[in-house]
């Protein structure tokens, strides 16, 4: 049995704007086997959707500001260009989902899964990613600039390129997996515990490789 809800009445809270609770309606009313959110540029501000199953919704260029989905289900979502400043996605599945574009400041993603999830040219600084598992995922011209990536998993992931590298400076990495992951970033990066180590450049690119991570270069 799915850990995760479907119906109208597991929403803890339902969004403010009519046009956005009316579309949820409409979702819990159909069938579950073929039907997903269709929320593309609604307002879902005020709602707490956690712990429901979300696979696959649309919700590109959404207005999502402090939303809570703790331990939902959004697993293929699209998620592009959507305004997600504070939202919380605590423990929430995002494995595949698209965030390209979006503008996630300050939001909270500790012990999400966002497994090959697209990040590229999206807006996360500040964000708390600690714990969060980013294997596969990739992260052209991500801004990840103050963020919280301790004991997160990068396995495997495209931390950008030289021309649209990931920007991780003043971004937090005690404990981080890096095994396979590869691209272009740029610094400088707190890498101990107590947050008063900060590597740049040559010693940056050091560290990466001895984490694992050979393939990835410091630009700027």
């Amino acid at each position: 049995m799915s850990r995760y809800r479907r119906t109208s009445g597991d929403v803890i809270r339902w969004p403010d704007s009519p046009d956005a609770r009316t579309a949820l309606e409409e979702w819990f009313a159909a069938s579950p086997d073929t039907a997903y959110l269709s929320g593309d540029f609604l307002d879902f501000r005020g709602a707490d959707l956690s712990r429901l199953d979300l696979v696959g919704a649309y919700l590109a260029n959404s207005r999502l500001v402090g939303v809570r989905f703790e331990e939902a289900n959004l697993a293929d979502a699209n998620l592009a260009n959507a305004e997600m400043q504070g939202a919380d996605f605590s423990s929430a599945d995002l494995a595949k989902a698209t965030l390209v574009g979006c503008s996630a400041g300050q939001a909270l993603f500790p012990s999400a899964r966002l497994f090959a999830a697209q990040l590229d040219h999206a807006v996360l600084a500040g964000a708390d990613l600690g714990r969060a598992v980013l294997n596969s995922a990739t992260l052209y011209e991500t801004d990840l600039r103050g963020a919280d990536l301790e004991l997160a998993s990068l396995r495997w992931c495209t931390l950008g390129s030289t021309s649209m590298p990931t920007v991780l400076s003043g971004a937090r990495m005690f404990g981080c997996q890096l095994d396979g992951a590869k691209g272009a970033v740029v610094g400088p990066v707190l890498v101990d515990e107590g947050t008063t180590r900060s590597l740049d450049g040559v010693g940056l690119a050091a560290w990466f490789s001895g984490q694992g991570a050979e393939d990835v270069q410091v630009v700027g």
